[in-house]
């Protein structure tokens, strides 16, 4: 049992002389979304800015953990489909906000050592577990709705399900390369995908609900929102029981850079200063001052 203490107290001592240090930075790139509400041939129509900042902590040259605040939006519209694919006449359209708060295990293909020169570049990948707010919205009457208070597929009504979170978790993954571009400065190209455990950030899932049903048990402006297929008059076409979305969970991505810049210069083997070898000159006696 002791042997495997020192050996222990032996590798985190190793990896502490080989590489631990801080980097933090910003980082800016796009968001986009895969879900009900994104036509196969318009996906990159629904690109949006987005913005955050990241801290990591280097445990080795091949491996760090990372924590990242990321904001941008997703958003999807059935005007950009195609006529014959039904989405139009579905006429649906969201835009939300997304807040994501990560951690992450980024693994470095090549030991990433900037400070020594020999590796001032690696691909990477990374794996971790975030929690995001959405809160997918529409307008109506030159107005911004939030669409989950109102429950536009009969969330909330006795018989159906309740009304979904707008705080999730989701599993972050994928890979990028980092650049050294001096002693203190790094830079990463990554893009990452998001794997939700929900169908509704687009607020699009099931079937179609009677629109009485949602009428009586959520209100005038839920059925609106719930239904916007019209007939020629203007009139909501009753569709109870036909899809409104697909099953399967949505996602949502982040592409983007990380400029950061490391707390520590000189981090890799830090050399100490040589003590001089030049013996030092006895002093002479009686040469001391006191006045």
């Amino acid at each position: 049992m002791k042997n495997y203490i020192l050996i222990l107290f032996l590798v985190l001592g190793a990896c502490r002389i080989q590489a631990q240090y801080h980097e933090a930075g910003i980082f800016m790139g796009i968001s986009n979304y895969w879900g009900d509400l994104t036509p196969p041939k318009q996906f990159f129509l629904e690109t949006h800015f987005a913005v955050g900042l990241a801290y990591q902590f280097n445990i080795t040259p091949r491996f760090s953990v990372r924590s990242n605040i990321i904001w941008g939006q997703i958003s999807g519209d059935d005007r950009h489909s195609d006529e014959g694919s039904g989405r139009k006449q579905r006429n649906l359209d969201f835009l939300s906000d997304i807040w994501e708060f990560s951690a992450l295990f980024n693994a470095n293909i090549l030991p990433f050592h900037p400070e020594r020169g020999s590796r001032p570049i690696t691909p990477y990948g990374f794996l971790g577990i975030s929690l995001f707010h959405f809160n997918p919205t529409t307008m109506y009457k030159s107005e911004r709705i939030a669409l989950q208070p109102l429950g536009t597929e009969g969330q909330g009504i006795t018989g159906y399900p309740d009304k979904y979170a707008r705080w999730q978790v989701s599993i972050p993954f994928g890979l990028g390369i980092k650049f050294s571009l001096s002693s203190h400065f790094n830079l990463m190209i990554e893009g990452g995908m998001r794997k939700t455990f929900t169908d509704y950030l687009d607020d699009v899932s099931g079937d179609y609900v009677a629109l009485d049903v949602i009428k009586n048990g959520n209100g005038d402006l839920a059925a609106t929102l719930s239904n916007r297929t019209y007939d020629a008059d203007g009139k909501q076409i009753e569709q109870v029981g036909v899809p409104r979305g697909h099953a399967g969970k949505d996602w949502y991505t982040f592409v983007g850079v990380i400029g950061t810049y490391s707390f520590q210069g000189n981090y890799f083997f830090k050399r100490k200063k040589k003590k001089s070898s030049k013996p030092k000159k006895p002093k002479k006696k009686g040469s001391s001052r006191w006045m």
